[in-house]
């Protein structure tokens, strides 16, 4: 997949992104992109899950996140047997999914992202697919994501850290077909910072609202 370029960060993102660190790193529940991270906040730096779902009790009429046959994602954050824990993991889930997707069938208009996203976390989202489209690009391979760590900050709001491998992942020409290989590297360790909001307005879901990213994030290393 093609390397990252960070964008400058505002004022106001810069305090949101030292909150989102601190609680975000802190405590936990358990345990980019190499596509571009641009509208992201950044900074430098039981069994895996592979199929989307909902969970169990859910009622929520959800847009399908199912991703291509040559994009595999790999969420190995098991179960907290906490039910607002659980239920923040599966929307984090699709959320990631959401905006792979899009970005791999280059549709701005797919519906799954922007139903777990808002204010931020969805422009966020929107970046990562227009990138992907000005480029050409589309994902493919194993993108892998791990090392949870979820903390409940205020009724209605969680922060979400998570850990990404993307030594397996890679990024195709969407006309084409041909997979540019990339050696591994420091580049392809990626820790995501991500605020979580569900209120009368998300859909009955948690969406994300704020993502602040750290590149070459090395001690996701395992």
């Amino acid at each position: 997949m093609t390397r990252s370029f960070l964008p400058t960060v505002s004022a106001v993102s810069a305090v949101a992104a030292a909150a989102l660190l601190l609680t975000g790193c802190g405590g936990g529940s358990g345990g980019s992109d190499k596509i571009d991270q641009s509208d992201a906040t950044t900074t430098s730096a039981a069994a895996p899950t592979t199929t989307a779902s909902a969970t169990p009790s859910d009622t929520v009429k959800r847009p399908s996140t199912v991703l291509p046959k040559d994009l595999t994602m790999t969420f190995d954050w098991p179960k907290t047997g906490d039910t607002t824990k659980d239920a923040v993991l599966n929307d984090a889930e699709q959320y990631i999914r959401g905006y792979n997707r899009a970005a791999a069938a280059h549709n701005l208009k797919d519906p799954a992202y922007q139903f777990y996203s808002r204010d931020q976390g969805l422009t966020y989202a929107q970046a990562q697919i227009k990138a992907n489209i000005s480029g050409n690009w589309a994902p493919m391979g194993d993108d892998r994501y791990y090392g949870d760590k979820l903390k409940v900050v205020g009724s209605g709001s969680v922060t979400l850290s998570y850990c990404r491998n993307q030594t397996k992942a890679y990024s195709k020409n969407f006309t084409s077909g041909k997979v540019n290989i990339t050696t591994p590297s420091d580049s392809d360790y990626v820790l995501y910072n991500v605020l979580f909001t569900k209120d009368a307005v998300s859909n009955g879901v948690w969406q994300a609202s704020h993502v602040v990213v750290v590149e070459r994030a090395t001690q996701c290393k395992q």
